[in-house]
Formats: structure tokens, C-alpha cells, sequence
């Protein structure tokens, strides 16, 4: 069985790669430090779940994605999908914080 580090960095260092990135742009992205990014693709250093989830942001991946160790099930296709889903969840959220902010200042009038 694979080393669940080991899955981690492989699959980081193909996304970062197939996205055409430095490990110095994705830490950037995700807000660490590159020794530390260059640590966790060599499974040397464990990250937390909140860097982990900053990572497959900054990828445009599900942070599912990051640990999954048969990714010829992946397709590009979900990938897309689950992006898309993300920005509209983002999008509605937004229109309902707008509307919920209007009413709460009629009601105050």
C-alpha cells in the first residue's frame, strides 16, 4: 500500500506540473513557504488539512483528489465539473448575502 504522504506529493507535483507552475508559484498560492511545498512533494514533511485544502484550491482540484491513488478514474471532466461547482456555490452565496443585506436595510427604514 502506498504511503499516504507519498500519494499526496506524487499527486500535488503532476497537478502542479500539468498547470504549468513552479513550486515557488504554488506556494505562493497557497500560502507557504517553498521549502516547506518542496518537503510535502517529497513526502519528507506532513501538511495540515487547512494547507492541504489551500493546495487544491490553488490547483482548482477537490482536495479528495489529492489523496486518490487510481487517478485514471479522474477525469479532466470532473475536475471542470467540481470547479464550476465551487464557483457557482460562491456566486449564490454572494447574490444571498447581497439580497439578505438589501432587506435587512428596508427593514431598519
Amino acid at each position: 500500500m502506498n504511503d499516504i504522504k507519498s500519494v499526496l506529493g506524487k499527486n500535488i507535483r503532476e497537478l502542479r506540473i500539468k498547470s504549468g507552475w513552479t513550486q515557488e508559484k504554488l506556494a505562493e498560492k497557497a500560502g507557504i513557504s517553498v521549502p516547506f511545498m518542496t518537503q510535502i512533494e517529497l513526502a519528507r514533511k506532513s501538511a495540515s488539512l487547512d494547507v492541504i485544502e489551500n493546495i487544491a484550491t490553488a490547483l482548482g482540484v477537490s482536495y479528495e483528489r489529492l489523496f486518490k491513488t487510481d487517478t485514471v478514474t479522474i477525469t479532466e471532466e470532473k475536475e471542470a465539473l467540481y470547479q464550476i461547482e465551487k464557483e457557482l456555490i460562491q456566486s449564490i452565496t454572494t447574490v444571498v448575502q447581497t439580497k439578505f443585506e438589501k432587506v435587512k436595510v428596508k427593514v431598519k427604514v
